[in-house]
């Protein structure tokens, strides 16, 4: 059964004998094999929920904004009215072009300042320029070297808890 992911994870995903909890990434994700790697490499160290539309992430935004910690962003969302970067731009507080409609949904979305990191194979669609505009605060392709990606995570939250 699959858990709503607008809800606290698990809490055998917590660090009790530390006493704080764990970084709380949204990864906004349409391919279930890129989902379930990311999941399986980066659980041990995060806590990870999963959004699989555009939709599914405004959701999750709206419900969890003041807890998620850094957003991991796919540009190709199939299935979805949005990309990964025109989500990105209504979250950082950004119109759309006017030729654009922007569903129901995603309409009124609170800003949400935390870092957000594209993981995509669809980077060359786009100039580093534009997806740094966008609001992106890094790009990592795909397939994805999760060594860098965990480096990646861990300074821009650092940087956020330190700036």
């Amino acid at each position: 059964m699959r858990r709503d992911p607008s809800e606290a994870p698990p809490a055998s995903r917590t660090r009790p004998s530390l006493g704080t909890r764990r970084e709380l990434l949204l990864y906004v994700e349409d391919d279930d094999d890129n989902w379930e790697v990311a999941e399986y490499r980066l659980s041990e160290t995060y806590d990870i929920i999963r959004a699989a539309t555009a939709e599914e992430a405004c959701k999750i935004v709206r419900a969890r904004r003041n807890e998620i910690d850094l957003i991991l962003m796919d540009i190709e969302l199939r299935g979805s009215d949005l990309n990964g970067v025109e989500l990105t731009e209504l979250l950082r507080g950004n119109n759309l072009p006017a030729t654009k409609t922007i569903p129901a949904y995603a309409r009124n979305l609170p800003p949400v300042s935390k870092p957000v990191i594209y993981v995509t194979a669809h980077g060359k669609r786009y100039t580093n320029v534009q997806l740094m505009l966008s609001g992106a605060d890094k790009v990592i392709a795909k397939p994805v070297n999760f060594a860098d990606l965990r480096n990646a995570v861990s300074e821009l939250i650092q940087d956020r808890t330190t700036g």
